[in-house]
């Protein structure tokens, strides 16, 4: 995992029509998915953080998952069925995807089958303070990791840096 990417908080909101009625279902990096940093889809609960009817067989156990790309700085969706013999196809707002990672955004519309889900919401909140350094004691943006003390010269090496988690307010200088 990518150093920089422990230090932001994220949440996105997908809906759906299932049997009806519409479904809703927000997931943010609190809650406990099935792979750490990805959104699981398919009809599989054991494997899947959002699972679709078990009876709707256009949808694989196993079909997309959704990321955070820290590098390209945006939400992707991947087909997990892609290197299969008969891969089942993702439909990302009108364009099939087999293999491809596509950029998600607010609005982006994907079917899975007959079952279209769509991105009402992401939210991601950058920390504003990563790491304390421990001989000043100060709270330091954690684009210091690696590098010395703004304010006091003191090595912030990752083996004896205590990390901070994200917040979305700046916590009091001490």
């Amino acid at each position: 995992m990518f150093l920089q990417e422990k230090f932001f908080m994220y949440r996105i909101t997908l809906e759906w029509i299932e049997e009806g009625g519409t479904r809703s279902q927000t997931i943010s990096d609190a809650d406990n998915t099935k792979e750490v940093g990805k959104i699981l889809i398919g009809r599989d609960e054991n494997q899947c953080d959002i699972a679709l009817p078990k009876s709707e067989k256009t949808v694989s156990r196993l079909h997309v998952e959704i990321f955070y790309d820290s590098h390209r700085k945006g939400w992707f969706l991947k087909n997990l069925t892609g290197n299969r013999p008969s891969p089942n196809p993702v439909v990302v707002d009108g364009k099939m995807i087999i293999l491809e990672e596509v950029l998600l955004s607010i609005g982006t519309v994907f079917k899975l089958g007959r079952i279209a889900l769509k991105v009402t919401d992401i939210e991601i909140i950058q920390s504003k303070y990563g790491v304390k350094c421990q001989n000043c004691m100060r709270q330091i943006p954690y684009d210091y990791i690696g590098d010395f003390c703004p304010y006091c010269g003191y090595a912030l090496q990752a083996n004896e840096t205590n990390y901070l988690p994200p917040q979305k307010e700046l916590p009091p200088e001490n």
